[in-house]
This record gives C-alpha cells, sequence and structure tokens, in this order.
C-alpha cells in the first residue's frame, strides 16, 4: 500500500519468524515489533510507514497482512531476516537468529517519509544505525526507541549499562529519544541487579522526556525527566480467554505513539491507552494479522469500562 503522507514511520527489519510456545510451534511467519507495530498503528487510524530489508520469500506475506501500511520502504534483499522466538515461560522469551538482514542506515529511508512527525526505532538485533536517531533529532523530529533490539530480550548479543559499549549505546540512544521504551525483561538484560525505579532515573537523566518500562501483566512504570515514577496497572482481559502473549508488547508501544499523535502532551493518557491496546491483543489467537489489531474505539470503550 502507498499512502499520500506517512505521519508515524517505524524502522527496523521485519523476520520470518517461527514460534515455540510450550505446548506448540507456530509459523513460520511475519514477526517483528516494525511490523506489528505498524499494523497495530495502521488499525488504529494512524498513517504509518515501514522502513525495512526484505526478501522475495516475504513480499507476498507483506503485501497481503500489512495492506493497511504504506510499504514504500520495503527494501529488496536476497533474504528475509529469520529467527526462532522461543518462550520459555509465560512471559520469558528468547529469540535464535538464522538469517540476517543489512543495517539500515539513514540514507535507505525513503524522502517522502521524512516529512513524518514520528519515528519508531524498533530494531530486533542493533540493525538501525543509531545516526539514524541523530539525523532525525536534528531534524526535529519526534523519536520513540525500543531497547529490546538494542541489547535488550530479542537482541542476540547483551551489553549491559555496566561495560562501555552497553553505557554508550544507552546513553547514545537515550540522547536523541524523546521517549525511551523497555520491557523489563529488556532491563534485566541492560540494567541487571537494578530496580524499575532505579532504571527510570538512569534512562531519564541522559536525555529522553520520557522512559517507559512494561511489566506484563503489572502494566507499565513511566517518568519524565525530573519527575517521579508513575504506574499505570494493566486492563484485564475477557475470562475464559487464553492469553496470547505474542506481539503485546509492540501492540503497547502502537499504542503509546497513537495516543501521543492525539494528545502529544499527555504521557499519562498515553500510557493508559497503550495498556488498553495491549490488553486486546492478549485476547486475540493469532500473528501479525490485521483481525486481532484493535480499531481506536475499542481501545478507548475499554479504557471506560465498557469492553
Amino acid at each position: 500500500m502507498k499512502n499520500e503522507k506517512v505521519d508515524i514511520v517505524a524502522i527496523g527489519n521485519i523476520v520470518k519468524e517461527t514460534i515455540f510456545l510450550t505446548d506448540k510451534i507456530v509459523g513460520p511467519v511475519l514477526g517483528s515489533p516494525c511490523a506489528y507495530t505498524s499494523l497495530a498503528l495502521a488499525k488504529a487510524g494512524k498513517s504509518t510507514g515501514i522502513v525495512t530489508y526484505c526478501g522475495e520469500e516475504m513480499q507476498n506475506v507483506i503485501e497481503r497482512e500489512l495492506r493497511m501500511v504504506d510499504t514504500t520502504g520495503c527494501i529488496p534483499y536476497l533474504y528475509t531476516t529469520e529467527n526462532h522466538l522461543i518462550y520459555q515461560e509465560e512471559e520469558k522469551n528468547r529469540v535464535e537468529y538464522f538469517k540476517v538482514a543489512p543495517v539500515i542506515s539513514y540514507d535507505v529511508i525513503p524522502e517522502t517519509y521524512l516529512e513524518a512527525t514520528t519515528f519508531f526505532i524498533c530494531p530486533m538485533d542493533y540493525e538501525v544505525d543509531i545516526e539514524i536517531c541523530r539525523k532525525l533529532n536534528a531534524a526535529g523530529k519526534r523519536i520513540i526507541v525500543d531497547l529490546g533490539g538494542y541489547g535488550g530480550t530479542t537482541s542476540y548479543n547483551h551489553f549491559p549499562i555496566g561495560t562501555y559499549r552497553g553505557r554508550k549505546l544507552v546513553d547514545d540512544l537515550c540522547e536523541s529519544a524523546f521517549i525511551i521504551k523497555a520491557s523489563q525483561d529488556d532491563l534485566h538484560y541492560l540494567m541487571p541487579d537494578q530496580s524499575i525505579e532505579e532504571c527510570l532515573e538512569y534512562l531519564t537523566s541522559r536525555g529522553p522526556k520520557y522512559a517507559v518500562v512494561t511489566m506484563g501483566a503489572r502494566g507499565a512504570a513511566f517518568q519524565a525527566a525530573g519527575g517521579k515514577v508513575q504506574f499505570s496497572g494493566s486492563y484485564a482481559t475477557m475470562e475464559g480467554k487464553e492469553k496470547n502473549l505474542t506481539g503485546a508488547g509492540d501492540a503497547f508501544s502502537a499504542g503509546l505513539m497513537a495516543a501521543l499523535d492525539e494528545k502529544p502532551d499527555d504521557i499519562v493518557y498515553a500510557v493508559e491507552y497503550a495498556n488498553s491496546m495491549a490488553s486486546l491483543i492478549l485476547e486475540e489467537n493469532g500473528g501479525c494479522v490485521e483481525n486481532r489489531m484493535p480499531v481506536d474505539r475499542m481501545v478507548k470503550l475499554r479504557m471506560e469500562g465498557k469492553l
């Protein structure tokens, strides 16, 4: 799909993913934060584009599953990044890679995308050059960075901030970001032995306006630079529905950006909206498919306690 104007751009390689659950194997299917987040944003009514390398074998899948997303930024390559997503416990997973597409650099971003207001930097495994963050920040863009692919859960190698490499990377990303987002599991790798409060204080002291940490069933914690830690509880899912965790964190990211597009200065509303969207994703079967993603009205009805 091609949109005349794109407001939000997700940057990160899509993946051909096989999911190993505790009781079954699913796939290979379309995966990655870039895929899930862009589709959730589009379903919520936001004009969204993606920048990713992809192989010919996934072109038809992308055209089918991401038909609501602008794919001008899909760059043909010999193959698609391929991985195994392995769930070891209900909310714990690890990733193994078998094929890895190239690093995404600033010069491959379509010129029309540079007119967008918001950019979601969401690598799987370090494949988004951080120079992109610096240049977009210098251009006055709103940048949201997901640390999962910069040493967090989806990364093959993990460099905690106790190492020079890990600290410099996180600090450089924070310097360019409007929001730094991570999961609690990401922080187990990046900031081991630190509390959520300590992690948020560290991140906000490095430059972003906000830092947000998702905590699974416990909702999310967030902090503004110079402010205090706040918590936003998760929304209850419908009784009798088995939780489908795949993509829930990415739906949270989509909700965060969709809400900030509506109310740019209301982080409390944005986190509540994001929690609501994630809870709706948890209830639906499937993977990165359109009918799993909620529309904006559904998200707001759940926030109002009517769904």
